[in-house]
């Protein structure tokens, strides 16, 4: 059997439609021809960076990031978070810019980043709502914007923190894992939209999933010795509330604050 998304097409093959059926037809194409003619010889960017605060991070990170055109859709450019499992394509039903985890066949009600505009290129405007958890909320700060990730990103960095060595009550406030998690690192791919990074060929990663950047022994690991909830897509852009891995008295692994970590 022919599948529903192809049934038109299929019986206007056979001959099987009549006549204002066909008249139908010649108006679909003359409406998508002219959709395409509109963005005819107009250049929309081949790497897009979507991005915001650290408000939108804690709330819908994992959507943020790069994303590289991945073909067209809808007779727009559309996109795919580099690395991830996102897509950005303009919907027609809707007239405007959404984000999905599936680009054929969704809908609106599927997306919690919305950019509500119907310019051919996804940074003609930028009028983003973001899904708070109840509704969709616009938000100033979230951007969509022409960047390539080797321009905005470092691909090596450094991991350092002032209280490493320092030593309370006979005990350091770093553990050995956390001081291990410390050093140089380079950028060995990307995952999620960001680079994920590696400390001198060792078993030890750096990377954002889950909404957090990490320090931790393998790739694709939720937890680690060192964490930022919520991040940004670059590392070393942020600048508070990192925190490292500690035993409390009852021997349970924990969070504290290292307010001194930073990242360069």
């Amino acid at each position: 059997s022919v599948p529903s998304h192809l049934q038109s097409g299929a019986e206007w093959c056979s001959g099987s439609i009549d006549m204002a059926d066909k008249d139908i037809f010649f108006v679909f194409l003359f409406l998508v021809f002219t959709k395409l003619s509109l963005g005819a010889g107009k250049e929309c960017c081949s790497s897009v960076l979507l991005d915001s605060d650290l408000a939108v991070h804690k709330i819908q990170g994992d959507r943020l990031g790069f994303y590289t055109q991945f073909g067209y859709y809808g007779a727009r450019p559309f996109y795919r978070q580099q690395g991830g499992d996102f897509y950005i394509f303009y919907l027609e039903d809707v007239q405007h810019w959404i984000e999905c985890k599936n680009f054929y066949g969704a809908g609106e009600q599927f997306s919690k980043l919305v950019n509500e505009m119907d310019g051919y290129c996804l940074d003609d405007h930028n009028n983003w709502s973001f899904y708070n958890g109840s509704d969709l909320m616009y938000s100033e700060v979230l951007t969509s914007n022409c960047s390539k990730i080797e321009d905005v990103c470092c691909k090596e960095l450094r991991i350092s923190s002032s209280n490493s060595e320092v030593i309370i009550d006979d005990q350091s406030y770093y553990n050995n894992q956390s001081k291990d998690s410390l050093g140089d690192y380079k950028a060995i791919g990307i995952i999620n939209g960001r680079y994920v990074y590696q400390k001198d060929n060792l078993d030890s990663f750096f990377e954002y999933g889950a909404k957090h950047w990490t320090v931790s022994s393998g790739v694709g690991q939720n937890t680690g010795h060192i964490i930022h909830h919520g991040g940004s897509v670059c590392p070393e852009h942020i600048g508070k509330e990192w925190q490292i891995s500690y035993t409390n008295a009852d021997g349970d692994w924990e969070w504290k604050d290292d307010p001194f970590l930073k990242i360069t």
